[in-house]
């Protein structure tokens, strides 16, 4: 049986945030972290891609951190009257890259509705640990494993988050790799549950909305900022992908009624 002591979704924290817990926790915190971040786990620094899993053990040190940018996670704490790697290959205190492979985000839903609203701690139990047995099925943890040239991939995905205006054609980026174009797309698509060319696609597109945001530029010069040679390319894209114009997005944000 699961007992849930605190729990959040969605929760955002500004580019300088830092968490860090040399004690640990007396039981287990289990993080859904969506946005880029940097974790300390035995003296080594692992920087982490959007949404990736973490479980610590009770008692591990947590040192986690946003990476230049805004950090964004759902987590729990909670403790377990059972044996929790009873029938789950679970792998504490190691940073786990999710993808779109799981909807771990749904599964926080699921148990915070469960904790908060209908305070039914049994249906709680059952989706915590059929999430953890999602997230650390074989099937997962072996396509984490078999994937070759991962750091290379991982150091490409990177520079198109960081980088989103370059000109990021799959030529160019399969002769980063030295691999082919279409042996590029199979290995993309299998380690980060998307291809390359939809992620350049959006990391545009969160780089469009950080400018919306935070800054008074013109959409035109926007979207040339974001990586799009035509500000009609840039429109039609944006829709496509937030199903609403720039300017109306912009708006929106301001107001407080749409989210990232």
């Amino acid at each position: 049986m699961f007992h849930i002591d605190r729990m959040a979704c969605g929760c955002r924290h500004d580019q300088d945030f830092v968490l860090d817990c040399p004690m640990g926790y007396a039981g287990y915190l289990a993080l859904f972290v969506k946005t880029k971040a940097i974790f300390v786990i035995d003296g080594q620094t692992i920087e982490t891609e959007p949404d990736t899993f973490i479980i610590f053990d009770h008692g591990s040190p947590q040192y986690y951190k946003a990476n230049g940018g805004e950090y964004i996670n759902d987590w729990i704490q909670f403790t377990c009257t059972e044996q929790l790697t009873s029938g789950i290959p679970i792998q504490f205190d190691k940073p786990l890259y999710i993808g779109e492979t799981i909807n771990v985000s749904q599964y926080f839903q699921l148990i915070a509705d469960c904790y908060y609203r209908t305070k039914n701690s049994q249906a709680a139990s059952y989706l915590i640990r059929a999430m953890l047995s999602d997230v650390f099925s074989d099937a997962v943890l072996s396509e984490q494993s078999v994937v070759s040239h991962h750091r290379e991939l991982l150091d490409l995905r990177r520079r198109i988050y960081s980088r989103p205006m370059e000109d990021w054609s799959v030529e160019a980026m399969a002769q980063m790799i030295n691999v082919s174009e279409p042996y590029l797309h199979l290995l993309y698509k299998k380690a980060f549950g998307v291809t390359c060319t939809a992620d350049v696609i959006r990391s545009r597109i969160e780089q469009a909305q950080r400018y919306l945001s935070y800054t008074a530029m013109t959409i035109e010069e926007i979207a040339f900022k974001s990586g799009y040679k035509t500000v009609v390319h840039f429109s039609r894209q944006f829709k496509k992908h937030t199903g609403i114009s720039p300017s109306e997005w912009r708006k929106r944000k301001h107001m407080g009624s749409v989210q990232q």
